[in-house]
This record gives structure tokens, sequence and C-alpha cells, in this order.
């Protein structure tokens, strides 16, 4: 029987992922999820891991914010950009404002980012 989620979806990990990682399902399981790559939009935002971790280890279960649900999410910057920026994937889950060929829009930055690694809310494209 198929499963309809409305709302986030939790998923397993085979290794490490951050809070706030943009993930994509992992290429040999429909149920488990890895950071997605430059480039790639993937499929969401882990938006919380089991027991309150800031990040996961490999067979922790994660919760994924789906982009087909909309709305904002915090994600993970990989350089500065302003509020207000296109945001594109960079590597290891995290966005840019710096588009690396893909010409795929994933989010508008609703706050600005100073370095690499700071967390910032966005809105999904």
């Amino acid at each position: 029987m198929a499963v309809w989620t409305h709302g986030p979806k939790t998923f397993s990990v085979a290794s490490a992922i951050p809070l706030y990682t943009r993930v994509k399902l992992s290429s040999s399981s429909g149920t488990q999820v890895e950071a997605a790559g430059d480039n790639e939009v993937g499929i969401g935002v882990v938006c919380g891991i089991e027991q309150g971790k800031g990040t996961s280890a490999s067979g922790d279960v994660v919760t994924v914010h789906l982009h087909n649900l909309g709305g904002t999410v915090k994600v993970i910057a990989s350089e500065a950009f302003a509020a207000g920026a296109t945001l594109f994937g960079a590597a290891d889950g995290e966005v840019t404002d710096t588009d690396g060929g893909s010409d795929t829009q994933i989010y508008t930055a609703l706050e600005a980012a100073t370095a690499d690694g700071d967390i910032v809310e966005a809105l999904i494209a």
C-alpha cells in the first residue's frame, strides 16, 4: 500500500549529515538520504535529527522538509551572500549564490550570510 506524506518525512542516513543540510535520495535506496552535491537540487533539507543532535550518525533517522512543501527552511551557506540572493546548490549540501551552471534556483535568501557555515533562513523557490 502506498503512503502519502503531507508534511516532513523521515529517512535514515548512511553517513553523518549535519542539521540544515540539503539532501537527495541515496542511489542505493529510496529510504535513505545523503548530502546533495554541487548543482544538485535534492529533495529537501534536514530539519530534525533524532534525539536533538546537531549531526546525525550512520543509521540515524532524520526529518526532511521536502521541497514540494514550500515555505522556508534553514540552510547552510558555503560563502557570504546578501539577503535576497538567488541560491543554488553547493557541495556537501550547502548553498551558494554562485550558479555553477545548473541554472536551477532552489531558494531565495531571507537573510544575509557572512561566511561559510552560516545558517540562514531561505524561501523555497
